[in-house]
């Protein structure tokens, strides 16, 4: 494809994504048309991404010279952050009868601080009767500051979301870059004014843990654009002790390090990722803990159920393809969803490594969104702060492919991965 359509493509793929998976959700009774949509564009967005020269950072001094007007945007962006979340976090409380997931987590946290790690995940008698928590420790962990401090556990999502955007805002580049540079400024505006000032048709700030996932994936995110193994080993340990929705990526990734013969890599991605589980996990909260969350996904289907018979609004008002399955299909989604997040990034990652016709960049990164648009269309229970996470994702990817330095091959090699 050629650069510049491949380039305008990602560009316009980005835009459909995200307005989708944000204005796009006020279409109320056209939310089915919209679901499918959101799938299509995230398809268009890897297949423009494999297109494109690989992703590379710019340099430090790149970055310097565009210092001058992002200051002063980021202060504007943490002003209007923490006057939309003051009134969101003053409207809605933090109560187990609104959501359950942070008071889960303020137990857990006040158990650890207090020294009872062996009891961290004891049932919790105060919350539904007896509520068994579920979180991995890289999800509640982040948390235990705010605890100390006595302060409102949503801030440190709040705080999650806008380090995540600034991560993003100083890495956009204007100068010589003007067309795509402030397109992905005004995409990013819509994405940043939508989770902030539209809290009550999402909840991310006021009721989820997701701003947490969300700055763990765009740690992950740049790991992979960096290709250093140290980091990408802890960011994917971060990322599946809290959420497990790129874990289909983990195997094409090692593939690809075999493939490359990069042996090395994949001793130390593993190993990294093995050393971050036994610590933070296994070594504190034990074997029974760890079969414990093992068992977990096996009420998924039960649980998705009573949302069905609850909740119905859960599927229809959200993204997903649960909506299609219906309420008495939810052991067929959770089939489908398993069978696909594993399946699918390997039969990805295979076609590109020995298909001999097109050239091929970004393929490792292409095979991580792949991994997150697979997990979120088939999630068992489409909560929709949960697609925010694939989101920030591709917005952090297109500014790094759109980046007026990224190096334009000139002499053309095949199969380039």
């Amino acid at each position: 494809m050629n650069l510049n359509k491949a380039r305008n493509l990602l560009l316009f793929s980005l835009a459909a994504e995200t307005f989708f998976a944000s204005y796009g959700l006020l279409l109320g009774s056209q939310t089915a048309m919209v679901s499918v949509m959101y799938l299509i564009t995230g398809l268009l967005f890897i297949f423009s991404l494999l297109s494109l020269p690989q992703v590379r950072f710019p340099s430090v001094s790149q970055m310097k010279k565009e210092i001058y007007w992002k200051l002063p945007v980021l202060l504007v962006m943490i002003g209007i952050a923490f006057i939309t979340a003051r009134f969101w976090l003053f409207q809605i409380p933090l109560d187990p009868d609104y959501a359950d997931m942070l008071p889960v987590i303020k137990v857990m946290n006040e158990r650890f601080i207090h020294g009872n790690w062996k009891h961290v995940y004891d049932s919790i008698p105060e919350i539904w009767k007896g509520t068994q928590p579920i979180y991995l420790p890289a999800m509640w962990l982040p948390y235990a500051g705010a605890i100390w401090l006595h302060l409102d556990l949503r801030w440190v999502t709040v705080v999650s979301v806008l380090v995540s955007f600034g991560v993003i805002l100083f890495l956009v580049r204007l100068k010589q870059n003007r067309y795509f540079g402030y397109s992905l400024l005004i995409i990013g505006s819509m994405l940043f004014w939508w989770i902030y000032a539209r809290n009550d048709v999402h909840f991310l700030i006021s009721l989820s843990e997701e701003g947490v996932v969300i700055f763990y994936f765009i740690l992950l995110t740049l790991a992979i654009i960096s290709s250093n193994p140290y980091i990408m080993g802890i960011a994917a340990s971060l990322c599946i002790l809290s959420r497990y929705s790129m874990i289909g990526w983990l195997l094409p990734c090692l593939l690809l390090f075999y493939y490359r013969k990069e042996y090395q890599k994949i001793f130390i991605f593993t190993l990294c990722g093995v050393v971050c589980f036994l610590l933070l996990f296994l070594f504190p909260f034990g074997m029974k803990t760890f079969q414990q969350m093992i068992a977990l996904p096996g009420n998924y289907v039960a649980f998705a159920k009573r949302i069905w018979e609850n909740s119905p609004e859960v599927y229809w008002l959200n993204l997903g393809l649960a909506k299609f399955f219906g309420a008495h299909r939810m052991k067929l989604l959770h089939q489908t969803l398993l069978t696909s997040v594993f399946l699918v990034p390997v039969v990805f990652m295979c076609f590109c490594l020995f298909q001999k016709k097109w050239e091929m960049q970004n393929v490792n990164l292409a095979c991580f969104k792949l991994s997150l648009v697979v997990f979120y269309q088939f999630i068992d229970v489409p909560y929709g702060y949960l697609f925010y996470t694939s989101s920030f994702v591709s917005l952090l990817i297109a500014v790094l492919c759109l980046d007026p330095w990224t190096p334009i091959p000139i002499i053309k090699t095949k199969n380039v991965i």
